[in-house]
């Protein structure tokens, strides 16, 4: 999963709502829709519940029809939507489910992915070596780069939520782990005024008993 993640305000967010034909008044509309993270592939956003618990997502570029666009349900408050295309302008639509009451009305926020920066190079084969019960070892190839930000967590959780490492060496060790949990290690060049590379494809590992 490649993506690079910069401030929110590099992007153009536009947040509006809109009325739907299967909406019910007595289903509280999501609020506040709010860029957290945005990237080249990839953006995190949050928003304030309204009161209720559950929402649906649909998303897709600028101009797409309702009912054709990809669409998630969540019990979360923020969301990761990745694999985007580069450079390109997409919209959300918000709206809270509730259930047998039906769904909320529509709030909507546009953004246009970042550009990624083609002068950072993205680390690449990452493998593992010793693995025990509360640290891991694994290394990547260099390609051309000296400094680089690990971010590591238990599996699947959402980019820029996990530990943050900068280190200048392509050997590491993370310690303090649980044993029998499986983690994610992602990693990123850090190219100082040139910003970030792309991330690395994800390390899966389990740490032993």
């Amino acid at each position: 999963m490649k993506k690079i993640f910069l401030l929110s305000f590099l992007s153009i967010a536009i947040i509006s709502c809109k009325k739907d034909d299967d909406s019910n008044s007595n289903c509280s509309e999501p609020n506040n829709i709010i860029i957290d993270l945005l990237g080249s592939t990839s953006i995190l956003f949050s928003w304030e519940t309204g009161g209720e618990t559950a929402w649906e997502i649909e998303y897709g570029i600028s101009g797409f029809a309702l009912g054709t666009g990809t669409v998630i349900q969540t019990s979360q408050t923020n969301f990761l939507i990745d694999e985007l295309n580069p450079g390109t302008s997409y919209e959300i639509y918000l709206r809270s489910n509730c259930g047998s009451e039906g769904f909320s009305n529509y709030i909507t926020l546009a953004f246009v992915t970042l550009t990624a920066n083609p002068n950072c190079n993205t680390p690449t084969d990452l493998i593992l070596g010793l693995i025990t019960s509360n640290s891991v070892e694994f290394t990547w190839s260099e390609n051309n780069e000296t400094a680089w930000e690990i971010e590591y967590g238990i599996s699947g959780f959402t980019t820029g939520t996990g530990t943050i490492i900068q280190t200048s060496q392509n050997v590491f060790i993370i310690t303090g782990l649980m044993p029998s949990t499986t983690y994610e290690i992602q990693v990123r060049a850090n190219c100082g005024s040139d910003g970030f590379s792309e991330y690395s494809d994800r390390l899966v590992v389990t740490t032993t008993p």
